[in-house]
């Protein structure tokens, strides 16, 4: 375990020592006894309040959950840690915001925490929503970081380690106002892991949404509350309208430029849209009036608009992306934007870009066994399969036939044919069927890398495509390798003819057979796949294979000695 020492001079060498004074084990336990107390209070886990806190079981075996928690400078993570000690308080989500890039790299690679932002002054806050933020800012810039939490974050409680001075302040007293606050306790650092002299208090600030007897007391939902009111404070007048040329430009920058291009893009388009907003407060009320237009239709609107321009950039930056494209299908790529709700609210910047490709290279394995077996399913027809010689006599009519006549369907163990016949649908504006590009991340993730520059000419008719792969041999004959991986030719009737390498071809049949247990050792590839006893057993032992499915940041088909990592 790396002691706080050698953090500090990991930071120092990397010239990121933002004044990283670690909160101390009293600091933390203050305010997670704080927690505790509210919620036995009564004060948190109402009915209002069930998508932000909630609790279960019977006393005195009673456990508190917290729905969302952020930690503004996270660090090294000891925070959420220090969650992890507790017997009777969770959290469910954990967000991070940190600038220190060997802090980064190390909460990156955490499984339990999700970074919505590097550069806190550079991250958007009025459009997220956490149930409890808690922030130990940098001694120095403290008033500018705490009044930017308090004009732009939703929460519900927010605990604050500022120096003792802090009620001196009167900006952050002001913002202050609309809140209940209340000073627990004052602490040092003199016995900290980096200790120091300066005094702090550990404040709470809580959203006076919970005091609400009822939804009819409330006149604003807490979740909204910041956004509603930099609306409010910040509503502008137009300046113009954008012309549909300008629009088309962009878009094709969009898709045709660099990643730098994408951001500058996007930051263009977020604050047009911003500027546009906020000239509403120019116009006259009684124009509101006539256009039928209020406030809370123009908050649901701006919301929408925003999270729909981050999202929309997070397509795009998806299918660009080499380092996720290359790893990932369009289908995982398409469900995991679809289950990660972070990307609604995660500000398109290179940071976070940076953010997300390492956490897909360190979670690739994991979505590495499911896509093997999607493709394989997307490839398999009647005509191209042989069943296991195990199970042949299971199967004796022609699959068709014995599935629409009463028979027994596919065979339940088989091997795919390396010449096949499928569909890939070309559609208008460029788009198309993904399997080509599919096969492509499958390949790769078993160990035959085939060149970016090598693409599908989808205008191609009938016209043969090959398409190489380079790799090192293993052995005695460790020497880089190139083989045509597949060739394709694709026809306009939507059909298209593949031919697939043999040795590929088997290595993906043993893969998925290892997948969904049709075999159990090298015993079998040798039975089934007519494979020499000493090829079947170095097939099986395969160490970048057998990470498939598993979570290790190497990239599959690669030993870790001596071929490229991810």
């Amino acid at each position: 375990m790396t002691s706080t020492a050698e953090k500090i001079r990991a930071l120092e060498a990397a010239g990121a020592d933002f004044e990283w004074y670690p909160t101390t084990d009293e600091i933390i336990n203050a305010m997670q006894q704080d927690i505790l107390s509210l919620f036995k209070k009564g004060k948190i886990d109402t009915w209002q309040d069930r998508n932000n806190f909630y609790s279960n079981g019977q006393r005195p075996d009673l456990h508190y959950y917290i729905r969302s928690f952020l930690d503004v400078g996270a660090g090294d993570g000891r925070i959420f840690n220090s969650f992890k000690m507790l017997n009777n308080l969770s959290i469910d989500d954990t967000y991070g915001i940190e600038l220190a890039q060997p802090f980064v790299e190390d909460l990156i690679q955490r499984d339990d925490v999700f970074l919505v932002g590097h550069d806190f002054f550079r991250t958007t806050l009025i459009d997220k929503h956490y149930a409890v933020i808690f922030s130990n800012p940098p001694y120095s810039r403290y008033m500018p970081w705490v009044v930017k939490l308090l004009q732009e974050a939703n929460f519900i409680l927010m605990y604050l380690v500022v120096p003792v001075r802090w009620e001196d302040n009167q900006e952050i007293t002001i913002h202050l106002n609309r809140y209940d606050v209340e000073t627990l306790g004052e602490y040092d650092f003199t016995h900290g892991d980096r200790p120091a002299r300066a005094r702090v208090n550990l404040v709470r600030v809580m959203s006076r949404s919970l005091r609400a007897e009822s939804r009819y007391d409330r006149d604003y939902n807490n979740e909204d509350e910041s956004f509603d009111r930099w609306i409010y404070e910040h509503i502008g007048s137009f300046e113009g309208k954008e012309t549909e040329t300008e629009e088309e430009e962009r878009h094709l920058k969009i898709k045709q430029g660099t990643i730098a291009d994408m951001v500058e893009n996007y930051e263009y388009e977020m604050n047009s849209l911003i500027d546009a907003f906020k000239a509403l407060s120019k116009l006259p009320v009684r124009i509101f009036d006539d256009l039928g237009m209020d406030k809370d239709k123009i908050t649901r609107q701006i919301k929408s608009n925003v999270k729909k321009l981050k999202n929309t950039y997070w397509q795009f930056a998806f299918e660009k992306l080499d380092a996720i494209r290359r790893r990932l299908t369009e289908k995982t790529r398409r469900d995991m934007l679809s289950r990660m709700a972070e990307f609604t609210t995660l500000d398109f910047n290179e940071d976070n870009i940076y953010s997300i490709v390492l956490w897909v290279i360190k979670n690739f394995n994991k979505y590495t066994a499911q896509q093997i077996l999607d493709v394989f399913d997307a490839l398999t027809s009647q005509d191209y399969i042989r069943a296991y010689k195990s199970n042949v006599h299971w199967l004796k009519d022609d699959w068709r036939y014995a599935q629409w006549n009463g028979g027994k369907g596919k065979p339940e163990k088989y091997v795919l044919d390396y010449r096949i016949i499928t569909h890939c649908y070309c559609r208008q504006y460029g788009e198309h069927d993904s399997i080509l590009d599919d096969l492509r991340v499958v390949f790769e993730s078993l160990g035959y890398p085939i060149p970016e520059w090598e693409r599908v000419d989808y205008s191609q008719d009938g016209s043969l495509q090959e398409f190489t792969t380079r790799y090192m041999g293993s052995g005695r004959d460790y020497t880089e390798k190139t083989e045509v991986a597949f060739t394709a030719r694709l026809y306009k009737n939507s059909n298209l003819h593949l031919k697939i390498n043999e040795k590929i071809m088997l290595r993906f049949n043993v893969e998925v057979a290892r997948l969904r247990h049709w075999i159990n050792g090298p015993q079998d590839i040798v039975s089934e796949y007519d494979v020499p006893e000493e090829e079947a057993v170095k097939m099986w032992k395969e160490p970048g294979l057998i990470r498939i499915g598993q979570s290790d940041i190497l990239q599959l088909g690669f030993t870790p000695d001596k071929r490229e990592s991810a």
